[in-house]
């Protein structure tokens, strides 16, 4: 074997030793990380691949060239799988996996063409890279845009790789050993797009994980609206620039009724239907600066921003009314909702204390499918849609 073979497997082996370990050092994410272990894998297999290419004088040809199709374009196919399953997305292994074989095939069926198996081989490789590219530039759920194209960056440069070769087969005018030092300048570009390309994939994945515990954190795993902590803090906040601001504040509290003497117990699944339906109703109700967020099991919290008391009544009211009409039909569960309003008043300065009244205006309220205000003297009852304010 040549100097230049020799520094290839080398800087091959070196590079994929660092890949592994540094995968590794994530073992408990890759546990978790499908996206990671076929990114592992993927990598795994090219560089096997670059050693069989670079070590082809040592094996028998027929069975050098399919080794070495088989492991750089498998390898380079799961790492296009791994991009796919980072957005929830799956590659049919048969749209992957058969054209590589076929390109193997091919490839094994024309052992004194080199050119050939080499343009054959080269647009095969830009293919999947810029397939991989495009697809890291789509959007991953916890992965910013910048780490993205980072990735995208690092996958071109194995497209560049195999537009080298395309190139020196198509304009024949190198020097000297072309194949050498086609295949050193081919492979270490191939080996700087999986460095950087997986440094970029870690990357992704702490951004993942981050986001992750930032969620666990914040928002409530059944209904993906905010936790009670999240919304006392945000309130506070909310709270706090209305009172700079001389503007009104309200807060509505709401909770699913229990059944009334004559209807059916629920179970705890359809407890847990009506639930995620009410978080999907206030949702569709409430305006972009308003908030919402989870406060016991089937009590709910929402803050709406710059609204008087009469607008929050008429907040609370469509979504009684619609509760009460829709629920059956939508989630399969009827139910009904009592609902809560309050308004900061002018020397309130914390949103625990506006949020306790509120719910303890909620809890005083005489019956199910209601509206209470709560005001200075204790709450008042809107029953439906009456009027008892006088």
């Amino acid at each position: 074997m040549r100097l230049h073979g020799l520094s290839l497997l080398v800087a091959n082996i070196t590079t994929l030793a660092g890949i592994v370990v540094a995968l590794l050092f994530l073992r408990d994410g890759l546990r978790r990380d499908e996206a990671l272990r076929h990114w592992l894998v993927g990598c795994i297999a090219i560089g096997f691949g670059l050693s069989a290419y670079t070590a082809q004088a040592l094996l028998p040809a027929i069975l050098g060239i399919a080794l070495s199709n088989l492991l750089i374009y498998g390898g380079i196919a799961t790492l296009l799988a791994a991009l796919l399953s980072l957005s929830g997305r799956r590659a049919p292994l048969v749209l992957l996996g058969l054209p590589i074989v076929a390109l193997a095939a091919a490839q094994v069926l024309q052992p004194e063409d080199a050119d050939s198996r080499r343009l054959l081989s080269a647009i095969v490789g830009v293919a999947l890279f810029l397939a991989a590219a495009v697809v890291a530039l789509q959007p991953i759920p916890g992965a910013s845009r910048r780490t993205r194209s980072v990735l995208a960056v690092s996958l071109l440069l194995g497209a560049v790789a195999f537009s080298m070769r395309i190139i020196a087969v198509l304009r024949p005018m190198l020097v000297g050993d072309p194949s050498i030092a086609l295949d050193v300048s081919h492979g270490l570009f191939l080996i700087a797009s999986l460095l950087a390309s997986s440094f970029a994939m870690v990357l992704v994945h702490l951004e993942r994980e981050s986001e992750q515990s930032h969620r666990l954190a914040t928002l409530d795993p059944q209904t993906g609206s905010y936790n009670r902590h999240t919304l006392l803090q945000l309130g506070q906040r909310e709270l706090a620039r209305a009172q700079r601001r001389e503007r009104p504040l309200c807060v509505l509290m709401m909770k699913v009724d229990e059944p009334v003497d004559g209807q059916a117990a629920r179970s705890p699944q359809d407890d847990e239907r009506s639930v995620l339906h009410l978080a999907e109703l206030v949702a569709a109700t409430l305006q972009r600066q308003d908030l919402f967020g989870r406060f016991g099991s089937a009590e709910f919290c929402a803050v709406l921003p710059d609204t008087a008391l009469d607008g929050g009544h008429q907040v609370a009211e469509r979504l009684r009314i619609r509760a009460e009409t829709v629920s059956g039909t939508e989630c399969g569960v009827p139910y009904t909702l009592t609902l809560s309003v309050a308004e900061r008043m002018p020397n309130e300065l914390s949103f625990l204390q506006l949020s306790a009244r509120a719910d303890a205006s909620l809890h005083g309220a005489s019956g199910p499918n209601q509206i209470v205000e709560a005001r200075d003297g204790g709450p008042i009852t809107r029953a439906h849609v009456s009027h008892a304010l006088g």
